[in-house]
């Protein structure tokens, strides 16, 4: 089990509950990567405690049992990508079984926005008619992803996305001193980053923002720059969805007026019209979605096109 000392933001959220008076059904809202599970696996193991409603005691049987995940009075869907119907109903007919060791029982959607319509239309009996002291508790990542009549059946806990001060001080909390923001796409969040980072897939990411950072220096070539991109061994959709971050943080900054530190510090001398720079952002995004349309493009054209129109519309001072 994690400790919610590590996540100050999830502890936070915490702190605001109220566990004893806690509804029967809730939706745990928060982008991917924020620790949606972290926060549930928390209430879930308060509700279940023998000696507190506040918070767990971390000591008595049945926390034990949570820590070890035999918990009898405690299910969890298997598969977080797709719940089906059988697996709902495995949960219904759990719903219905007394306690044995806690009071109350306690049922864990991960990723509920994966449940077909099917599953949905079969949990909504539950949520309409719970059963005594049991405590439905899901976690989605996409808004209005499920059934409107699930949404006002359950009480919703929102977690909110760190801002860029808070995910450099977790992330280098954590021990990665060298940690730079900027060479992360932002919309990563402090987990995920984590996660890449422990798996050494943050490289890809470091080299990305590199590359541009020394394009936008003219430090490299359009021809070095753009065959980097063609030559990047990653999906399509994802290089154009970097692209679009970059820039996209180079606007931000420029219009909030909150500077570029570290190595990207030299960003921040850079002369370029937010209009233009926003038209080809604007341009960026219309080839995302034509990428969905068209089955191939022929990305040494697309990225030669882009990296030239930029250069001539990002430039040192």
């Amino acid at each position: 089990m994690s400790d919610l000392n590590n996540y100050p933001w999830i502890k936070k959220n915490f702190n605001n509950l109220n566990i004893s008076s806690l509804p029967h059904s809730s939706l745990i809202e928060g982008n991917k990567g924020l620790g949606k599970a972290i926060l549930v696996n928390e209430i879930a193991k308060t509700i279940l405690c023998l000696e507190s409603n506040n918070s767990p005691c971390n000591q008595c049987n049945s926390c034990e049992l949570y820590k070890n995940e035999t918990h009898p009075d405690f299910i969890k869907n298997n598969d977080e990508t797709k719940i089906l119907i059988d697996e709902i109903r495995e949960i219904i007919d759990f719903s219905y079984l007394s306690s044995s060791i806690s009071s109350s029982k306690v049922i864990f959607l991960h990723n509920c926005e994966n449940m077909n319509r099917n599953s949905q239309n079969a949990l909504l009996k539950t949520l309409e008619e719970p059963t005594d002291n049991t405590y439905i508790l899901m976690t989605s990542s996409k808004k209005r992803a499920l059934n409107p009549t699930i949404y006002s059946r359950c009480n919703k806990i929102k977690i909110d996305n760190l801002d860029q001060k808070q995910i450099n001080e977790w992330v280098v909390a954590q021990g990665f001193n060298d940690f730079n923001y900027y060479d992360f796409p932002s919309f990563l969040n402090p987990l995920e980053i984590v996660q890449y980072i422990d798996e050494g897939d943050d490289k890809k990411f470091i080299k990305f923002s590199e590359t541009l950072l020394q394009f936008s220096n003219k430090q490299i070539s359009i021809n070095k720059t753009t065959k980097y991109l063609i030559d990047l061994d990653m999906p399509l959709i994802d290089k154009i969805n970097l692209l679009v971050d970059f820039y996209k943080n180079l606007l931000s900054s420029r219009i909030s007026k909150m500077p570029y530190s570290g190595k990207f510090i030299k960003l921040n001398d850079l002369s370029f019209s937010t209009i233009n720079l926003s038209n080809v952002i604007n341009e960026l995004n219309d080839l995302r979605e034509m990428i969905y349309k068209v089955s191939s493009l022929n990305e040494s054209h697309l990225f030669k096109y882009i990296i030239f129109k930029l250069n001539s519309i990002v430039k040192l001072q």
